[in-house]
């Protein structure tokens, strides 16, 4: 098997696999130590014991102990206070190191520095082989052509592999601008800790507790700012639709340090550009199996993708662990059926409500806060990347919240509609090689998602008051 992608999504599948006794290569097209996300990242300790994989230290070396999290709109309003948020900061790139460490004691071979130049498939339009050319030092390097029987494609949301393969060409469209999300995660240090604390006081919070402000550049945008426990650095996450010139996470991180100028220089960090759409209907082919951002596994309320793709990897190992061909098109659909049978139908409605922030713009959000309809159980949710419906006793009380602000409702009240019947599609995902069938399920999920929003052409500026 040949993995191609050693972010932590490709490292895990390739150790996954090596562990059930495969003979895996690991491509990147950088040196190892470099592969895949070098900034801090949310995750989810349950996405972990999903796939087999011990969840990362937080980055401040404390045990994985509930955390609170405050919320606010864009005017400065205080929407809900989550206070056993289940998300821990972590550090991407040492969860990378780990994995291919582990990858490697299962006998993987790490063929860094290296470029697919060529992919070929054989007379049926399956995989079977790729060419790639290793670089050493400023001088050109080897080309080594590899064979397999199954290859994976976990190298991003470009999916080196995934345009060569005839049969995903029908199912796997580009993503447009208003499926990306820009997105920024730095390290700061504090350069005024009276101006720190200022910050916190304000906000109700503590060291330690992140303070995020929803809808500061359009419906669909955040600011999330963490101060260390020793008020020493702080965190700036910030993130919104890659769909303007001037709709960027750096423009969003500028923006975020004109207002906090008690932000001293950045320590660490990255910015990056990740797809927020659901899953491709069909992300496997003869020979081929995608994995990661390459197939789209994302959670589009926010836009994490770690957690989901390392499932991803541990349920394609276990999918293939005992078939005579790990490349044979029926049993990789067993693994994509998997896969949108447990997590399709969620990620299917997150989309529907993501698409429900990005309609209602910055002001649609704001007068969601102030109606009391974002709370700390909606907030939860999403933070978990769960699916979880209104309880039964809640909903006279969302009513009436609905009633105060028709204007928001009647963009609401149709995508939360439409976000509970998706989020049931996922079980009904053809089990089967059947085309015809994935192409009705998948019609029935493009219908209930309905047309795709462009954002508001200029974002509304967020209140003086979130500084």
């Amino acid at each position: 098997m040949v993995v191609v992608g050693a972010g932590t999504a490709g490292a895990n599948a390739a150790g996954q696999l090596a562990a059930r006794g495969r003979s895996v290569a690991l491509v990147d097209r950088r040196p190892a130590e470099a592969a895949g996300a070098q900034w801090h990242n949310g995750v989810l300790p349950w996405q972990f014991a999903a796939a087999q994989v011990e969840p990362p230290v937080p980055v401040d070396g404390s045990a994985a102990a509930p955390r609170t999290a405050h919320f606010f709109g864009p005017d400065g309003r205080h929407s809900a206070t989550v206070t056993d948020s289940p998300v821990v900061r972590a550090d991407m790139a040492g969860l990378g190191r780990r994995l291919r460490t582990r990858a490697v004691e299962a006998g993987v071979e790490i063929l860094d520095s290296s470029d697919v130049l060529d992919v070929e498939t054989d007379w049926a339009g399956r995989l079977c082989a790729i060419e790639i050319g290793r670089s050493h030092g400023d001088g050109p390097g080897r080309r080594l052509r590899l064979e397999a029987a199954l290859f994976v494609d976990a190298s991003g949301r470009h999916g080196a592999l995934r345009g060569a393969a005839p049969a995903l060409t029908p199912w796997c469209p580009d993503v447009r601008d208003e499926e990306l999300c820009s997105a920024g995660d730095h390290e700061f240090r504090v350069g005024d800790r009276n101006g720190a604390r200022r910050f916190l006081t304000r906000h109700g919070a503590e060291a330690g507790q992140a303070v995020t402000i929803l809808g500061p550049a359009g419906g669909w945008s955040t600011r999330a700012v963490t101060v260390a426990n020793d008020l020493r650095s702080a965190a700036v996450l910030v993130g919104c639709l890659a769909s303007g010139p001037r709709r960027t996470a750096p423009h969003l991180q500028a923006s975020a340090r004109a207002d906090l100028p008690w932000l001293g220089e950045v320590l660490s960090g990255a910015f990056g550009v990740i797809p927020l759409r659901r899953p491709f209907a069909r992300f496997t082919a003869p020979g081929l199996a995608l994995v990661g951002d390459a197939a789209c596994q994302v959670f589009p309320a926010h836009g994490s993708g770690i957690g989901l793709g390392l499932m991803a990897g541990t349920m394609l190992a276990e999918g293939v662990a005992d078939a005579d061909d790990c490349g044979d098109e029926s049993v990789l659909w067993g693994y994509q059926y998997e896969y949108q049978r447990s997590y399709g139908g969620t990620l299917a409605a997150f989309e529907s409500l993501r698409r429900m922030s990005t309609e209602l713009g910055t002001s649609g959000v704001r007068d969601m806060i102030r109606a009391g309809l974002m709370d700390a159980e909606a907030m939860r949710a999403g933070l978990e990347q769960r699916w979880r419906p209104p309880s039964p006793a809640s909903v006279p009380a969302a009513a009436l919240r609905l009633a105060s602000v028709p204007s928001a409702a009647a963009t609401m009240v149709p995508r939360m509609v439409r976000a509970r019947a998706l989020s049931a599609v996922g079980a009904k995902h053809p089990a089967g090689v059947d085309l015809a069938a994935l192409e009705r399920w998948d019609a029935k999920v493009r219908r209930l998602l309905g047309t795709l929003p462009r954002p508001s052409a200029r974002p509304e500026q967020p209140s003086r008051r979130l500084r």
